[in-house]
């Protein structure tokens, strides 16, 4: 992240210098990478990606005055719902990769006793 001050257009805010768009940018591929690490199941990678992307929201959201950017926060709710969807799904595969192992569980646990 680059440190300095942020600008708004042609004005500068805060302590960063960044436009909306370069954040937007920064934000879409943090969370771009929070969804790659959930979908190879790496949850200390997908939570330090996370913690990086929220600190670095917390801090724009300090450095700039609030003026109403309807694409921004749309921008901003979709990288929630791409979230939440990827969570959603990595939820939704792992029940289905516990269902599986419970059935062949039960397969070898069959086979174990037929043979004894």
């Amino acid at each position: 992240m680059k440190t300095g001050h942020m600008t708004t257009g042609s004005e500068t805010t805060g302590e960063f210098d960044m436009t909306k768009d370069e954040f937007l940018a920064q934000f879409s591929q943090l969370n771009s990478h929070i969804e790659t690490a959930l979908a190879s199941q790496d949850f200390d990678r997908a939570m330090r990606i996370d913690t990086a992307r929220r600190n670095m929201l917390h801090d724009f959201a300090a450095a700039t005055v609030p003026d109403g950017d309807k694409v921004f926060f749309e921008t901003l709710e979709k990288c929630a719902a791409d979230n939440a969807r990827a969570i959603t799904e990595m939820i939704s595969q792992m029940g289905a990769l516990q269902r599986r192992a419970g059935h062949q569980m039960r397969g070898l646990s069959r086979y174990r006793t037929h043979q004894g």
